[in-house]
């Protein structure tokens, strides 16, 4: 048993510092990942091995949350890690359960954390007299919409446990939709075609493009089921003659790309 211990703990600080090498990462992050998220670590080793899934997921939030902290320079990864952030502090929480870590250390964790992702979503462009200002307001916009996120995560976890909603017909289908899924909408302005393009698993929110690539649906579970119930959508079983050859086209372009992706490169 001692040297399975051993094992582990060898095990959970070399991929730590593996993680952590090549990146700057602040202080506070590399205090936590070194001292209590080792601790969370060494038990999934121990308990569940240092493979897995509950190995995978603990350290792919080691990850997560070194990526959360590097500067945000263009507005996807802006969006991106607004996305994330609710789903990261929820987890970590979690994996602290396991070590009993106290409920105030926690939370002044989880304030610290909150600064340095706003100095790092902030743009840099804020200059000038009202460069604070600018910041403060946009970093109020930033925590605004990470309580909508982590609103919407709400909202979507009592959907897929709602009882009366699990009957719907549409339930599974809708839950299984895979990307590229046609879909017609109707409403008062005539019917519209969209295909799912993104689909959150966090949040539980559908995105349609029409032919153009502009949305013109960005729906809840919810009521995107509760559209198909009345008739004003429907799946479209029929992929379009056009779409398909388009389809047919960028996944030949994406395996040419894999082949020699050097070269395109090269050529971009």
């Amino acid at each position: 048993m001692a040297d399975m211990i051993l094992e582990v703990k060898t095990t959970v600080a070399r991929e730590i510092d593996k993680k952590i090498t090549g990146h700057f990462v602040p202080d506070l992050i590399v205090e936590f990942l070194q001292g209590p998220w080792k601790e969370v670590m060494k038990i999934i080793g121990l308990r569940d091995g240092c493979e897995g899934k509950a190995w995978s997921a603990a350290t792919v939030l080691v990850e997560d949350l070194i990526w959360s902290a590097q500067p945000k320079r263009v507005a996807k990864e802006r969006q991106q890690l607004l996305a994330l952030i609710p789903r990261l502090i929820q987890s970590l929480r979690e994996g602290l359960t396991l070590i009993c870590y106290e409920h105030e250390e926690i939370n002044n964790f989880f304030k610290n954390l909150q600064r340095i992702h706003v100095n790092c979503i902030t743009p840099v462009e804020c200059k000038g007299a009202n460069a604070e200002t600018n910041k403060n307001r946009h970093s109020h916009d930033i925590l605004q919409d990470i309580a909508r996120q982590a609103g919407k995560h709400h909202a979507f976890q009592l959907d897929i446990s709602d009882p009366v909603l699990l009957q719907s017909r549409y339930f599974s289908a809708v839950q299984s939709m895979a990307l590229g899924t046609w879909v017609e909408f109707k409403d008062h302005s005539g019917v519209k075609r969209g295909k799912l393009a993104w689909k959150c698993d966090f949040t539980g929110e559908f995105t349609f493009l029409d032919r153009m690539y502009k949305v013109i649906a960005d729906i809840p579970l919810r009521d995107l089921i509760q559209l198909l119930e009345h008739g004003k959508a429907r799946i479209v079983s029929e992929v379009p003659l056009l779409d398909r050859a388009v389809d047919a086209v960028i996944n030949g372009m994406k395996q040419y790309v894999g082949r020699d992706s050097a070269l395109f490169r090269a050529a971009s």
